[in-house]
């Protein structure tokens, strides 16, 4: 009993000093590094409750709603702080987690400087940091995973009935942040059910709190009924809200890479998984694999299953940023390091300080001390990341949708080609007011109606043909409508549209104009 307040103590410190480690490496607002494009469209889809792009994220959206009422300075910085407290909260979770798989043979504040040391290394791994500071759905979604194979593996050590019930509702809130904890439920099913036969009651009490956590998805509906700004899929009926939902528009990345790339991919993979915890770390989560395999299998058996998921998803999704799927597999490989260390403490370090002192009680060696030294690792791999990965002066994207409405008149219609950029000035024209009377067009999404209603709702006074034509038809007789009565900029170069209308630059945009 005496040894809980110090455990939990621990876990706070680790929560203060991730947090603050995050809160200094920071982005102050929107954000195109670290893959964090999408930063844009989330952070508006919280500040005005609209719906982000598929799935739509609402809990997310919930949550990020939340962060943006703190008065603590702009509100990309804010909703970026909700990412370094969740991505901090994790590294706590993952320290509990492996305190409670730590082996009876070793003593407690070995096991806690390992438990540390492990989470710590996860902490200021490349690819978790890098989510930690920015407006990104990856730390909600490794805090719901790590709380998933908590409440799993509690449940799994004692049995009681109010694990099942926790994980019930950790696994429908993470299914309302990113459908990618599906991932993990052969194996939580696998460990549940080897733990014994559940009756019926058990199984309509965690049912109902999966549905409730679930629930959230309910706020799609709700928030587009309102029609804001941002309302991807027009989800008040009910075919928008499965084209949103189900994320129709990205489906065809899954499992979609070709076979000819993929052991390029799987390379990359291997030299990625020696960057987040070095050669060093690796090795020790192999010794760790070796010993579950040894001592505990059922438990090997579920992380592998769900590790093996992870990494299989995410090696054939065919985008670039794929890799950022890893993390929960991240999550689980800490936990295998922290099994090796304690193993190598057990049978190697132990045995060897034990040699010939038999006369010296064992309880007054003082065991931590060796394990110490893996603390250096942590502070060696923070040391290797903290200047590539500090985004606390990047101010790139901001100032780039700022300077495109410098550049344009009060009501101007800019026809955005990219993510990058169309984001980016969604978030200066509904979060932060700029150039309220200009228009910014989405031109990927003006094949949809549902999009094409939006415009219409929130900007009366531009034409917006309706057509089921080719999308450039479309586009063309959009521009054609309102080009006599609106100025009309392009952001990005198009040979389709410069080809048929007059142009010249201003700045880095492209302004339009009815061929002579």
């Amino acid at each position: 009993m005496k040894a809980r307040p110090s455990k939990a103590g621990v876990a706070l410190l680790l929560f203060v000093a991730c947090f603050g480690c995050y809160c200094l490496t920071l982005a102050p607002t929107i954000t195109w590094e670290h893959d964090g494009v999408d930063s844009g469209d989330l952070i508006t889809a919280a500040y005005t409750l609209g719906v982000a792009h598929p799935p739509g994220y609402p809990l997310f959206t919930l949550l990020a709603k939340l962060f943006t009422l703190l008065p603590i300075g702009e509100t990309a910085y804010m909703v970026n702080l909700m990412s370094a407290v969740l991505a901090a909260g994790t590294v706590s979770v993952v320290f509990c987690t492996i305190l409670l798989l730590g082996p009876q043979r070793i003593d407690a504040l070995s096991m806690v400087v390992i438990a540390a040391a492990s989470a710590l290394l996860l902490a200021f791994s490349r690819v978790f940091w890098s989510q930690a500071i920015i407006a990104e759905v990856y730390s909600l979604n490794a805090l719901l995973v790590a709380l998933i194979i908590f409440f799993t593996t509690l449940y799994w050590r004692r049995g009681e009935t109010r694990w099942l019930h926790a994980l019930a509702i950790a696994m429908g809130l993470g299914l309302s942040n990113h459908f990618s904890c599906l991932l993990l439920v052969p194996g939580v099913l696998f460990l549940v059910l080897r733990k014994g036969r559940l009756t019926g009651t058990v199984c309509l009490g965690m049912a109902a709190l999966f549905l409730a956590g679930l629930s959230t998805y309910l706020y799609l509906p709700l928030s587009s009924a309102r029609h804001p700004p941002l309302d991807w899929g027009g989800p008040h009926t009910w075919s928008g809200f499965w084209w949103t939902v189900s994320a129709r528009i990205y489906r065809g990345y899954i499992f979609a890479l070709p076979v000819a790339h993929l052991p390029a991919r799987m390379a990359s993979w291997l030299s990625m998984s020696a960057e987040q915890f070095t050669w060093l770390g690796l090795a020790l989560g192999l010794v760790g694999i070796w010993d579950f395999w040894e001592e505990e299998r059922e438990w090997l058996l579920f992380s592998l299953t769900s590790f093996g998921a992870v990494v299989i998803y995410a090696l054939t999704y065919n985008t670039t940023d794929s890799y950022v799927y890893l993390i929960p597999s991240y999550l689980l490989f800490a936990m295998w390091m922290a099994r090796g260390a304690s193993y190598l403490l057990r049978e190697a370090v132990i045995p060897w300080m034990n040699k010939g002192r038999d006369h010296v009680s064992s309880t007054s060696r003082p065991i931590w001390l060796v394990a110490l030294p893996l603390l250096l690792l942590p502070v060696f791999v923070l040391g290797a990341n903290l200047r590539d990965l500090d985004l606390s002066n990047d101010r790139e994207a901001y100032e780039y949708a700022a300077t495109v409405f410098a550049q344009v008149p009060p009501d101007a219609v800019i026809i955005a080609g990219t993510d990058a950029h169309v984001f980016s000035l969604w978030y200066l024209l509904y979060v932060e007011g700029a150039a309220p009377e200009a228009t910014v067009v989405a031109k990927g999404l003006f094949e949809y109606q549902w999009y094409k209603d939006t415009l219409l709702r929130h900007h009366p006074q531009l034409v917006v043909p309706r057509s089921t034509a080719d999308p450039y038809d479309q586009l063309f007789a959009f521009i054609d409508a309102n080009l006599p009565r609106r100025p009309v900029f392009l952001t990005d170069p198009d040979d389709r549209i410069l080809g048929r209308y007059e142009h010249s630059q201003v700045g880095t945009l492209y302004r339009l104009g009815v061929k002579g």
